[in-house]
């Protein structure tokens, strides 16, 4: 009797943990989004700037195509050092829509050696980061 009544908790308490477990709609991720996500494609990732003299200020240009299904969001873009500044489009960029960032570098104190400046592009995009290099001579 005592047998057949364990048996009997250990049955439901099986069916209760199954039933439950199976009905939890909040871990189920839609293939959609899956292969729906965000890309973003660059015409170039590297720009050589060439030689400069110390002191000059170049601006360049990396252009860009929402290669996605959704909307492209920008969400910062930074430089790893204060002498590049970037300027990036704030708006949503629609799928197959084109745009740019522009990268301002200033060469002052950078005399007699060769740099390369690494610009992070964050986005909505797998990966989240995308990174982009300009590289200079500078005289």
């Amino acid at each position: 009797m005592v047998r057949k009544f364990c048996f009997i908790i250990i049955a439901v308490l099986v069916l209760s943990v199954t039933f439950f477990s199976c009905n939890k709609k909040e871990n189920i991720v839609s293939a959609d989004l899956i292969e729906n996500s965000t890309s973003i494609k660059f015409d170039k990732d590297f720009i050589d700037l060439g030689k400069l003299t110390s002191g000059e200020v170049v601006t360049c240009s990396f252009k860009f195509k929402n290669t996605g299904k959704h909307d492209l969001i920008i969400s910062s873009v930074t430089a790893n050092c204060g002498c590049a500044v970037a300027d990036f489009p704030r708006e949503p960029i629609s799928p197959n829509q084109e745009g740019q960032i522009t990268v301002r570098y200033d060469s002052e104190g950078s005399a007699g050696i060769r740099i390369t400046k690494e610009i992070s592009v964050l986005a909505n995009t797998s990966p989240s980061t995308t990174k982009l290099r300009i590289a200079a001579d500078v005289n």
